[in-house]
């Protein structure tokens, strides 16, 4: 369904400046027009039990409903975008992971080229393929290809702007020239599937990098004498750093620890799902690699590995607020910064003149989900 203006209540909204219980917010031509307290006569959907809360920013999802970015074709990229929307995401990066430039070329042809309904492609996550053999995790050792490797920067120069983050590793041969070349083209930098050094990571920082990659996993861990990566990202800094918070990639004291050294402002929810989300348990596709998911687990490669998520955004809100984390800073992980840390400054607020993708949460979950005004999902 969809009007020109819409009048939305619901028991709290989430506005940029304040929570507001209860609340209402006036929609016009696909843009919020009003916010403010109360509930007004007349409204075109009711919440009473219901929180509203800007729609979610997904940085970092490789499929769903059964569908893989890569090698999915329109009608299936339509499918996963309506799953999408089912789950409070508004707005995505679709992700590949490492493989051959030809079919990544063509993967983002058809996910660039998108004119369906549901969550919309906000960019690209190119995830690879310049990243360390020895943290590869589940991506496929056979594409793999150096930073310093001519080939990437083609590709990169060939999808244009479209090309919102590159993850890679900054202690390969080239890692930092990349960074800066990246930094210099207006993409993001991301650290993952790395195993540099503490000193390795300052120094990616400093020549631009402003992200990283599901943080904690597929780099090197932690140490006092060696703090790697996860020790240079927790430290003060404008970078941001993506969280799989499915309490298997990321154990909830961890998810706390990250959350009170870097506060709201500077985590990104991230689902990192693959073609399984939404799916029955079964064998699915990462790329050109197989899966098999087991929901609750996640799924993994046959010899145990890793391989992705199962998460919904609207249930990694749920997670962290259940892990201590207030209601308002987890929607701002899921919403403002992830939207932000890509440069997207018209949505992730519920303010007045932003782009009106939000979303209802009843219980946890989405129930109703608009994108630039339009419904693009409503729970029956």
């Amino acid at each position: 369904m969809s009007r020109a203006r819409l009048l939305l209540t619901a028991g709290a909204v989430v506005a940029a400046d304040r929570d507001l219980v209860p609340g209402y917010v006036v929609v016009e031509d696909g843009r919020i027009a009003e916010v403010g307290q109360g509930q007004p006569r007349g409204a075109d959907y009711e919440f009473p039990e219901g929180i509203l809360v800007p729609g979610f920013v997904d940085l970092q999802v490789n499929g769903a409903a059964g569908v893989d970015f890569l090698t999915c074709t329109p009608e299936e990229l339509a499918r996963a975008q309506a799953f999408l929307a089912s789950t409070g995401t508004t707005g995505f990066l679709p992700t590949f992971v490492t493989a051959p430039l030809d079919a990544l070329k063509q993967a983002a042809r058809v996910v660039l080229g998108s004119a369906a309904p549901g969550a919309q492609p906000v960019g690209l996550h190119l995830e690879g393929p310049a990243v360390n053999p020895a943290r590869a995790g589940a991506h496929d050792p056979r594409w793999l290809l150096p930073p310093q490797d001519p080939q990437l920067r083609q590709l990169v120069v060939e999808l244009g702007r479209s090309v919102r983050v590159v993850t890679l590793a900054p202690e390969e041969p080239g890692g930092v020239e990349l960074v800066r070349w990246l930094t210099s083209q207006g993409v993001v930098a991301s650290l993952g599937h790395t195993d540099a050094t503490y000193v390795q990571a300052r120094e990616a920082f400093s020549a631009g990098a402003r992200m990283v990659t599901h943080l904690f996993n597929a780099m090197r861990g932690f140490h006092h004498r060696e703090p790697g990566v996860v020790g240079a990202a927790l430290e003060e800094g404008e970078w941001t750093c993506g969280l799989v918070a499915d309490g298997f990639h990321v154990h909830p004291a961890a998810f706390r620890l990250a959350f009170r050294l870097l506060g709201p402002g500077r985590i990104s929810l991230v689902t990192d799902a693959v073609s399984a989300l939404g799916a029955p348990a079964g064998r699915y596709r990462l790329g050109y690699r197989e899966v098999t998911a087991e929901p609750p687990g996640p799924p993994r490669l046959a010899d145990g590995t890793l391989a992705g998520s199962v998460l919904r955004m609207d249930c990694a809100v749920t997670n962290v607020v259940r892990w201590g984390v207030p209601l308002r800073d987890a929607v701002r992980m899921a919403s403002t910064t992830p939207a932000r840390a890509v440069g997207l400054v018209d949505r992730g607020e519920i303010r007045p003149g932003l782009r009106a993708d939000v979303c209802v949460l009843e219980e946890g979950k989405a129930a109703l989900t608009l994108v630039a005004g339009q419904v693009a999902w409503q729970r029956a």
